[in-house]
Protein backbone atom coordinates (compact mmCIF):
# COMPACT_ATOMS: atom_id res chain seq x y z
CA UNK A 1 0.00 0.00 0.00
CA UNK A 2 1.64 3.25 -0.80
CA UNK A 3 2.73 5.57 1.66
CA UNK A 4 -0.28 9.28 1.68
CA UNK A 5 1.35 12.23 3.24
CA UNK A 6 4.59 14.38 3.02
CA UNK A 7 7.63 12.52 2.06
CA UNK A 8 10.06 11.72 4.94
CA UNK A 9 12.92 13.28 2.84
CA UNK A 10 11.99 16.50 1.94
CA UNK A 11 12.40 17.54 6.07
CA UNK A 12 15.55 16.05 5.79
CA UNK A 13 16.34 17.30 2.61
CA UNK A 14 15.36 21.21 3.74
CA UNK A 15 17.14 20.72 6.70
CA UNK A 16 20.45 20.22 5.53
CA UNK A 17 20.41 22.59 3.02
CA UNK A 18 20.04 24.68 6.36
CA UNK A 19 22.71 23.15 7.86
CA UNK A 20 25.15 23.81 4.58
CA UNK A 21 23.62 27.62 4.70
CA UNK A 22 25.17 27.91 8.06
CA UNK A 23 28.25 26.71 7.05
CA UNK A 24 29.10 28.76 4.11
CA UNK A 25 27.38 31.99 6.70
CA UNK A 26 30.12 30.64 9.36
CA UNK A 27 32.93 30.92 7.11
CA UNK A 28 31.53 34.02 6.04
CA UNK A 29 30.94 36.01 9.03
CA UNK A 30 33.62 35.04 11.80
CA UNK A 31 37.45 35.39 11.41
CA UNK A 32 40.04 33.03 9.80
CA UNK A 33 41.20 31.41 12.58
CA UNK A 34 38.17 30.47 14.29
CA UNK A 35 36.10 29.37 10.97
CA UNK A 36 37.60 27.24 9.33
CA UNK A 37 37.22 23.96 11.06
CA UNK A 38 33.20 24.44 12.09
CA UNK A 39 32.46 25.71 8.60
CA UNK A 40 33.86 22.72 7.18
CA UNK A 41 32.22 20.63 9.67
CA UNK A 42 28.46 22.06 8.79
CA UNK A 43 29.23 22.07 5.09
CA UNK A 44 30.16 18.25 5.45
CA UNK A 45 27.23 17.22 7.28
CA UNK A 46 24.73 18.94 5.32
CA UNK A 47 26.09 17.79 2.10
CA UNK A 48 26.17 14.05 3.96
CA UNK A 49 22.26 14.87 4.80
CA UNK A 50 21.26 16.33 0.75
CA UNK A 51 23.37 13.09 -0.81
CA UNK A 52 21.82 10.91 1.63
CA UNK A 53 18.26 11.85 0.22
CA UNK A 54 19.72 10.47 -2.91
CA UNK A 55 20.68 6.84 -1.89
CA UNK A 56 17.93 4.79 -3.43
CA UNK A 57 17.75 6.77 -6.61
CA UNK A 58 18.28 5.86 -10.24
CA UNK A 59 20.84 7.28 -12.64
CA UNK A 60 18.19 8.69 -14.32
CA UNK A 61 16.95 10.03 -11.31
CA UNK A 62 20.29 11.51 -10.08
CA UNK A 63 21.02 13.24 -13.54
CA UNK A 64 17.22 14.80 -13.56
CA UNK A 65 17.85 15.63 -9.47
CA UNK A 66 21.47 17.26 -10.46
CA UNK A 67 19.48 19.55 -13.34
CA UNK A 68 17.33 20.46 -11.18
CA UNK A 69 19.85 21.39 -8.07
CA UNK A 70 21.72 23.59 -10.60
CA UNK A 71 18.56 24.80 -11.66
CA UNK A 72 18.01 26.38 -8.16
CA UNK A 73 21.77 27.37 -7.56
CA UNK A 74 21.52 29.61 -10.75
CA UNK A 75 17.98 31.06 -9.27
CA UNK A 76 19.46 31.98 -5.77
CA UNK A 77 22.57 33.61 -7.16
CA UNK A 78 21.03 35.87 -9.28
CA UNK A 79 19.73 38.32 -6.38
CA UNK A 80 23.13 37.99 -4.61
CA UNK A 81 24.97 39.19 -8.00
CA UNK A 82 22.17 41.55 -7.90
CA UNK A 83 23.45 43.20 -4.70
CA UNK A 84 26.77 42.83 -4.62
CA UNK A 85 27.96 43.48 -8.47
CA UNK A 86 25.57 45.44 -10.45
CA UNK A 87 26.33 45.81 -13.72
CA UNK A 88 23.37 48.80 -14.71
CA UNK A 89 21.75 51.24 -13.28
CA UNK A 90 18.69 49.24 -13.28
CA UNK A 91 20.77 46.33 -11.58
CA UNK A 92 21.85 48.72 -8.94
CA UNK A 93 17.86 49.85 -7.94
CA UNK A 94 16.76 46.17 -7.81
CA UNK A 95 20.20 45.48 -5.93
CA UNK A 96 19.25 48.72 -3.23
CA UNK A 97 16.49 46.21 -1.97
CA UNK A 98 18.58 43.84 -0.88
CA UNK A 99 21.67 46.02 0.32
CA UNK A 100 22.59 45.22 4.14
CA UNK A 101 25.07 43.39 5.87
CA UNK A 102 22.88 40.67 6.60
CA UNK A 103 20.59 40.06 3.67
CA UNK A 104 24.05 40.40 1.90
CA UNK A 105 24.87 37.57 3.91
CA UNK A 106 22.01 35.22 3.84
CA UNK A 107 22.26 35.50 -0.17
CA UNK A 108 25.48 34.58 -0.11
CA UNK A 109 25.08 31.92 2.26
CA UNK A 110 22.15 30.18 0.48
CA UNK A 111 23.47 30.76 -2.77
CA UNK A 112 26.98 28.84 -1.14
CA UNK A 113 24.80 26.29 -0.06
CA UNK A 114 22.86 25.85 -3.30
CA UNK A 115 26.15 25.46 -5.49
CA UNK A 116 27.37 23.32 -2.56
CA UNK A 117 24.26 20.77 -2.77
CA UNK A 118 24.48 20.84 -6.70
CA UNK A 119 28.04 19.88 -6.80
CA UNK A 120 27.79 16.97 -4.73
CA UNK A 121 24.53 15.65 -6.55
CA UNK A 122 26.72 16.58 -9.60
CA UNK A 123 29.52 14.21 -7.98
CA UNK A 124 26.89 11.07 -7.43
CA UNK A 125 25.31 11.59 -10.85
CA UNK A 126 29.00 11.15 -12.16
CA UNK A 127 29.65 8.00 -10.10
CA UNK A 128 25.96 6.07 -10.65
CA UNK A 129 26.86 6.78 -14.22
CA UNK A 130 30.42 5.40 -14.27
CA UNK A 131 28.81 2.18 -11.82
CA UNK A 132 29.61 3.23 -8.25
CA UNK A 133 26.26 3.21 -7.73
CA UNK A 134 24.27 0.91 -4.71
CA UNK A 135 22.70 -2.44 -6.18
CA UNK A 136 24.95 -2.20 -9.42
CA UNK A 137 27.95 -4.15 -9.86
CA UNK A 138 30.97 -1.91 -9.35
CA UNK A 139 33.15 -1.51 -12.19
CA UNK A 140 35.68 -4.25 -11.24
CA UNK A 141 32.67 -6.58 -10.95
CA UNK A 142 31.60 -5.89 -14.78
CA UNK A 143 35.20 -6.71 -16.09
CA UNK A 144 35.06 -9.81 -14.37
CA UNK A 145 31.60 -10.64 -15.42
CA UNK A 146 32.55 -9.21 -19.11
CA UNK A 147 35.49 -11.48 -19.29
CA UNK A 148 37.60 -8.40 -20.66
CA UNK A 149 39.99 -8.07 -24.13
CA UNK A 150 40.68 -11.84 -23.97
Amino acid sequence: MPRSGPNPSIPVLAGSVAIVATGVAVNTGLDTSARTVPALLLIALGVAGVTSTARESSTVQLRRGAKRWWLLAFATFLPYALATAPDSESAAAVGDAFAGPIVGLALESIAGAMVCCAVAMTVLYAFAWYGIHPGRPTPEERVLTDGGDE
